[in-house]
C-alpha cells in the first residue's frame, strides 16, 4: 500500500488524529510494528518536501534525512547521531508522548504507541491549530488532544456569549482582554463607553472615570473586591444614559476580572419585531411593551406618541392578559418590564446600544 493511501483497518485512536489533522491543517504519519512508514498524510508531504514517500521509508530514514537537510540549511545535526536516535526511539516507546519540533517551523506534537507497537505522530503549527496560548518555549503547558479539547469548548462558551445583548470581558491584571463577547466587542470598536488604549487596556471613555474602574478591575485580580460584584456607571459620547458596569472576579486562582454591562438602551425596533412575530402582539402593543422595557411610564410614552394616556394603560392590560396566557410576565407594568429586557438580552435585540 502506498505511504499516501490511509489504511482502511486504521485503529480508532489514529482515525480520530487523522481526522484531527484534516481539520487543523497539521501533519500525520503512522508507522507499522515495525516502524515502518505506511500513511503520511498531504500535511507531511507540505511541510517536509525533501521526503522521497515514492520509495520504503521508516522513522529512522526519515529522522536521518531530516538531520541531512536541515545542515543544507545551516542546522547543526546531533554531535552524536546514534545516540540521538538511540533517545528518540527510547522516548517513543511508551504509551504517549508530547513534545516539541522547532525545525522545520514551530510544532506542538503528540506521539501515539498502541499496544500492537503501531505508532502515529500528529504535528500541528500552533497558530494555524489555534493553539498558540497553549504553545510555550520548551514544552506543551498541555498534550495535544487535551489543549484542542479546551479550546473547542472554549468556542462553545464563546459562541453561546456571543448570543447575548450583554457585553461580557474577562481582563488580566494590566486590563487587557482576555476573552469577550460579540457584544462587547462592538462596545469597545464604537468606544461605546469604553475602548482600547495604545497598549490595549481596556480604558472608560471619560478620563475622570479611569481610576475607580482601574482600582476595581485590579481588585477583583486579587479577589479582594468588598462584595462578589460591585457595579458601577460608564457614560456613552453618544447616549445620554450611562452604562451600568458590574465587576466581578474570576475563576478562582486565575487573576482576572470579568466585566459584565448591560444595554443603556434596548432597540425598540428590534425587540417589537421579536413582540410581534413570536408572542403574538400587534404592532402596537409590541412597539408599547418594548418602549416600557426601556424604562418608559405610560406618561412618557403619551407624551413621546401623542396618544392620551388611557390609551396607553389599555393596551397594557391586553399585553398582561396574552402573555399571562402562556405564563410569561407577571401581571403588572413592572413584570412586564422586566421580562421585556430579559427577553431583549436573550435574543440580542439589546444589540444596538445607545438608541431608543
Amino acid at each position: 500500500m502506498s505511504a499516501t493511501e490511509l489504511p482502511w483497518d486504521i485503529p480508532a485512536p489514529f482515525a480520530k488524529m487523522a481526522v484531527t489533522a484534516r481539520k487543523l491543517q497539521g501533519t500525520l504519519a503512522i508507522y507499522d510494528s515495525a516502524d515502518c512508514l505506511i500513511f503520511a498524510n498531504a500535511g507531511v508531504r507540505r511541510l517536509y518536501p525533501w521526503f522521497d514517500l515514492s520509495v520504503p521509508q521508516t522513522f529512522e530514514s526519515m529522522l536521518r534525512r531530516s538531520w541531512e537537510h536541515g545542515e543544507m540549511v545551516g542546522i547543526p545535526a546531533p554531535r552524536d547521531p546514534e545516540a540521538q536516535l538511540a533517545y528518540a526511539n527510547m522516548r517513543r516507546q511508551g504509551e504517549r508522548l508530547e513534545f516539541i519540533r522547532r525545525y522545520p517551523t514551530n510544532l506542538i506534537c503528540t506521539h501515539l504507541r498502541l499496544s500492537s507497537g503501531m505508532n502515529a505522530q500528529l504535528r500541528l503549527e500552533p497558530k494555524k491549530a489555534g493553539l498558540l496560548h497553549f504553545f510555550s518555549e520548551d514544552e506543551p503547558t498541555l498534550g495535544v488532544m487535551e489543549a484542542i479539547h479546551q479550546r473547542d469548548e472554549a468556542a462553545h462558551r464563546a459562541a453561546a456569549l456571543d448570543c447575548l445583548a450583554f457585553g461580557i470581558a474577562t481582563l488580566g491584571p494590566d486590563r487587557k482582554v482576555i476573552q469577550r463577547n460579540a457584544a462587547m466587542a462592538e462596545m469597545i470598536a464604537n468606544a461605546d463607553g469604553v475602548f482600547l488604549d495604545a497598549a490595549d487596556r481596556l480604558t472608560p471613555v471619560h478620563a475622570e472615570e479611569c481610576a475607580e474602574f482601574n482600582r476595581l478591575v485590579t481588585l477583583a485580580c486579587m479577589n479582594k473586591l468588598e462584595a462578589p460584584t460591585v457595579a458601577m456607571h460608564l457614560r456613552s459620547p453618544d447616549s445620554p444614559h450611562p452604562h451600568t458596569f458590574s465587576i466581578s472576579h474570576g475563576a478562582r486562582g486565575s487573576k482576572t476580572a470579568v466585566i459584565i454591562v448591560a444595554p443603556a438602551r434596548l432597540d425598540v425596533g428590534s425587540v417589537s419585531s421579536v413582540l410581534r412575530r413570536d408572542f403574538g402582539l400587534t404592532p402596537a402593543e409590541s412597539t408599547l411593551a418594548a418602549q416600557i422595557g426601556n424604562g418608559l411610564t405610560n406618561d412618557d410614552i403619551a407624551r413621546e406618541s401623542g396618544k392620551a394616556p388611557n390609551t396607553g394603560r389599555m393596551q397594557v392590560k391586553s399585553i398582561l392578559r396574552k402573555l399571562d396566557d402562556g405564563q410569561l410576565a407577571h401581571r403588572s407594568q413592572t413584570g412586564l418590564a422586566r421580562w421585556v429586557a430579559v427577553l431583549a438580552a436573550i435574543t440580542g435585540a439589546a444589540r444596538t446600544r445607545g438608541k431608543s
